[in-house]
C-alpha cells in the first residue's frame, strides 16, 4: 500500500511539473533562406527571422526548402538575442518539394506526360523534347531542346493554376493542361 501511494505521488508531481512547463514560443511564416545551421523565416508581418539550427536533432528539425511554410518552435539562449531552433514543422510543403515525379496530363485525348526529376532535368510525352526545369515565381520553366545539331534550346513557361501532391494544373499559352501524379 505504501509502494503504491509513492507510485502515486510520483507519477502526480511528474503530472504537475509537466503542467506547468511552459510551451516553446514559435513562429510561423515561409522560408526564404536555408544553410546548413539557420533557417531564415519570413513572417506575415514581413519580419525575417533567422534561427539557429546548430546542434539541434535532424527528426525535430528536418531540412528545409525556400518557400516551405514553417512552424518553428523555438528556445532564446542566453545572450538574449539567439533563437535556438527545438522542433520544426513543415506546414505546407514548397513547389520544388511538391513538383518532382511522374505526371499524366488527364485533360485532353492526347498522350501528354512530363518526368520532373529532384535534380532538375526533364523529359515529355507528346511536347516538345525537355532539357531541364525550374521554378520562377508561380511559373514552371520548361527548358525544350529545338534541336540537336547544332543544339538550340527554347523556353516553355507554364503558369502555376494548381499544385498538390497528386495534381498540377498548368496553363500554357492557348492551352490548360491538368496532370495527375503516376507511381
Amino acid at each position: 500500500m505504501k509502494r503504491i501511494l509513492s507510485v502515486l505521488a510520483l507519477a502526480a508531481a511528474v503530472w504537475m511539473t509537466a503542467g506547468c512547463r511552459q510551451a516553446a514560443p514559435s513562429v510561423e511564416g515561409r522560408v526564404i533562406d536555408a544553410t546548413i545551421h539557420s533557417v531564415t523565416v519570413l513572417t506575415a508581418g514581413g519580419d525575417s527571422l533567422s534561427v539557429s539550427t546548430l546542434g539541434t536533432d535532424p527528426m525535430s528539425v528536418p531540412g528545409v526548402l525556400p518557400g516551405d511554410a514553417v512552424r518553428v518552435f523555438y528556445e532564446l539562449l542566453p545572450d538574449g538575442e539567439t533563437m535556438h531552433a527545438v522542433q520544426l514543422d513543415i506546414t505546407e510543403p514548397s513547389a520544388y518539394r511538391l513538383l518532382p515525379g511522374i505526371w499524366r496530363d488527364c485533360s485532353s485525348a492526347e498522350e501528354v506526360g512530363l518526368v520532373l526529376a529532384e535534380d532538375g532535368s526533364a523529359q515529355a510525352t507528346g511536347l516538345e523534347p525537355l532539357q531541364d526545369w525550374s521554378l520562377d515565381g508561380d511559373q514552371l520553366v520548361l527548358t525544350t531542346v529545338l534541336s540537336e545539331e547544332p543544339k538550340t534550346t527554347g523556353t516553355l513557361l507554364l503558369q502555376i493554376c494548381r499544385l498538390d501532391v497528386d495534381s498540377l494544373v498548368v496553363e500554357a499559352p492557348g492551352r490548360k493542361l491538368a496532370f495527375s501524379r503516376q507511381q
